[in-house]
């Protein structure tokens, strides 16, 4: 019986170990951008409020959703927002959710440099990014917001859209919206991934279960 509750004992702590390495680990490994000479991105994190947003900006997230906060995420050059042929490979060391972070005056044409983008929508398929949604990311309902030092509006507002994602690597495409000049008066998307929910969850509930059989 001694044996047996110890057993159960060990699976339980092994789990929680395994829980915690997994959501401790460095999700995102790897990042390949091509067709761009613009200021390379960075692997960083966790995104929390005032985090640096871009590595060619002085632009910091403010108002954050609760599923972003403690994310790692990707600090990419605004510059690429006018790079037509644009590509970034994300490579990830397990099952994760990823999150697109875009502008929402997306699609919405020229002359909105003065615009917030609070309560708005981006318009992929006018802004040309249907990839997007081609490639299985939806719109979570969530935004957040840029602030952005310098600027005549100091915030602006990005829509969360996000797609549950296999280890690997993730190709991601151009912003270059087509609805305004090579995509001015936006902000470069911005990417984020935190650990695969339901993985969690079961090594969580897995780790409960054995310690009240234990305790029993």
């Amino acid at each position: 019986m001694m044996f047996k509750k110890r057993l159960l004992l060990g699976l339980a702590l092994a789990i929680s170990t395994v829980a915690s390495q997994v959501s401790s680990a460095q999700i995102i490994t790897s990042i390949e951008r091509r067709n761009s000479t613009n200021t390379y991105p960075q692997i960083a994190g966790p995104l929390e409020q005032y985090a640096g947003i871009f590595v060619d900006r002085n632009y910091e997230y403010d108002q954050i959703p609760a599923a972003l906060v403690g994310a790692e995420y990707i600090k990419v050059a605004n510059n690429d927002k006018k790079t037509q042929y644009y590509e970034l490979d994300v490579t990830l060391s397990q099952d994760a959710t990823m999150y697109l972070l875009l502008d929402n005056r997306l699609g919405h044409g020229s002359g909105q440099g003065g615009k917030s983008g609070l309560g708005w929508n981006p318009y992929l398929y006018s802004a040309g990014m249907d990839w997007v949604v081609l490639a299985g990311f939806v719109d979570t309902g969530d935004d957040l917001s840029v602030h952005e030092y310098g600027t005549s509006a100091a915030y602006r507002w990005m829509s969360v859209y996000a797609k549950d994602v296999s280890v690997g690597t993730i190709p991601l495409l151009q912003q270059y919206d087509a609805s305004t000049d090579r995509g001015r008066d936006r902000n470069m998307y911005g990417v984020a991934v935190v650990p695969e929910p339901t993985t969690l969850l079961l090594l969580g509930l897995g780790g409960l279960m054995l310690r009240r059989k234990y305790r029993r």
